[in-house]
């Protein structure tokens, strides 16, 4: 590479011995060579740039207040929410009786539901069905000797183990009216509250 550089350097020669051959002449003949200076590089001022502008944080938005017709339309939906529960429950209520009393009777009915028996009949009209009937109602109007006897003898024997008057009339299956009328007739001291102390 150097030796091709060399000789096309030495083929430039005659021109450049041209040149200063021209260059001579014209300076005897008075002209003046000014020599001009290349452009120069500056580099761009350094750039400022200003710091990052921190958004401010939106305020957070309230939420509307309520006037008096929300207020008003409010409560009118929580009312009917009410009462849609109620007749839910009602329904439900009504249908357990209904079912209850496919084989129970009254007595047998408050035993087990807990409710009162004017509940139980408005129920039982509401809903257009009938509880069963006692069983001293299938019998003839003047119960035997015998009949009464045994369910005396079954009255005695609840007492003692400590069962209330309710559930002693369920267990036999007899009115409050029947179940007085035994223990006038028998002379049994049946306590009213069912906290009858177990005996031996």
């Amino acid at each position: 590479m150097i030796s091709t550089e060399l000789s096309m350097i030495q083929m430039l020669n005659p021109q450049r011995h041209k040149l200063a051959l021209l260059q001579e002449a014209f300076l005897n003949k008075g002209g003046t060579i000014q020599v001009l200076e290349g452009p120069t590089f500056e580099p761009p001022p350094p750039r400022h740039e200003p710091p990052p502008s921190m958004k401010a944080a939106k305020p957070k938005r309230e939420p509307p207040k309520q006037n008096w017709l929300d207020k008003m339309a409010q409560r009118d939906l929580e009312r009917e929410e009410r009462a849609a529960k109620r007749e839910l429950e009602k329904s439900e209520l009504m249908d357990r009786v209904r079912k209850l009393a496919e084989t129970a009777t009254y007595i047998q009915a408050e035993l087990q539901t807990g409710l009162a028996r004017r509940t139980l009949q408005r129920l039982a009209v509401e809903g257009g069905f009938k509880f069963q009937p006692a069983i001293n109602n299938r019998r003839p109007q003047r119960a035997s000797e015998a009949y009464d006897k045994k369910n005396a003898e079954r009255i005695m024997a609840f007492k003692e183990i400590g069962l209330s008057r309710y559930q002693a009339m369920s267990r036999i299956g007899i009115t409050h009216k029947t179940f007085s009328r035994l223990l006038l007739k028998f002379e049994i001291d049946y306590p009213i509250r069912g906290d009858v102390q177990v005996t031996s």
